[in-house]
């Protein structure tokens, strides 16, 4: 496990770069959009017993699927006012403030959630790329940690940290938590591998290892074919 002290250490000596601002603008997006849509095929962390806050809930996830982000607020916070304990729809909810971009809403969200169910690995997830868009990366590294210890099988805790260390340039760490990310996503089957494709092959390429960074940079293009950072790489590495 990385030394903590020495992580901070390098993001406090480091201008960290804003998801929107950074290269890697397109694969976090579809990295996002990826995990929303997972959202709605995996199991509710805990159902609420209160039938008119599911009816509720029902409604403002089916209108966050459809972007409806003002309706989807509307019915989410109903549910939550039905049932101040409904975790789910708090994860939901904090979900259409991040997309609004109502950064400090979504956290407050995120941390009531995690108040009443410490161990739904939702939450923290979701808050660390809110911390992200905030450039507090010592928080976003914090969370993801979390999320390893919660769940030493979940990819998402390694892809994060991978990703980040990518963001400060420290390469080799970042290919250490990508393998692993990788190799977690294979065993799951996940599309998202293809993110963590694009990421390895952009640090094998930083490295200098052009033939091993070729190989991944294709696979990732299969997902990410606009993507001009990537395809320049690509054409460099062809071109030699």
């Amino acid at each position: 496990m990385i030394k903590k002290i020495l992580f901070s250490l390098i993001f406090s000596l480091t201008i960290g770069l804003l998801p929107g601002q950074s290269i890697e603008d397109r694969v976090q997006t579809d990295y996002e959009d990826a995990q929303i849509i997972s959202t709605f095929s995996v199991p509710m962390v805990a159902p609420t017993n209160n039938e008119q806050a599911m009816h509720s809930y029902n409604r403002g996830t089916t209108y966050l699927w459809e972007n409806r982000l003002e309706d989807a607020e509307r019915y989410l916070l109903e549910a939550i006012e039905l049932d101040p304990f409904f975790v789910d729809a708090m994860d939901h909810l904090g979900l259409v403030y991040r997309r609004q971009n109502r950064l400090n809403e979504a956290e407050e969200m995120y941390l009531r959630s995690i108040s009443i169910n410490d161990q739904n690995k939702v939450p923290y997830q979701n808050l660390a790329i809110v911390y992200r868009f905030q450039n507090r990366l010592n928080d976003a590294f914090e969370l993801y940690r979390t999320l390893i210890i919660l769940d030493e099988n979940d990819p998402e805790g390694y892809y994060g940290i991978g990703e980040l260390f990518f963001i400060v340039g420290n390469n080799e760490d970042a290919l250490v938590f990508f393998d692993r990310a990788i190799q977690l996503y294979y065993e799951m089957d996940s599309v998202l591998i293809f993110n963590a494709f694009y990421y390895k092959g952009m640090i094998l390429y930083r490295l200098n290892r052009y033939e091993e960074a070729l190989l991944f940079l294709q696979e990732a293009r299969t997902v990410h074919t606009e993507n001009m950072t990537l395809l320049n790489a690509i054409n460099d590495i062809l071109n030699r």
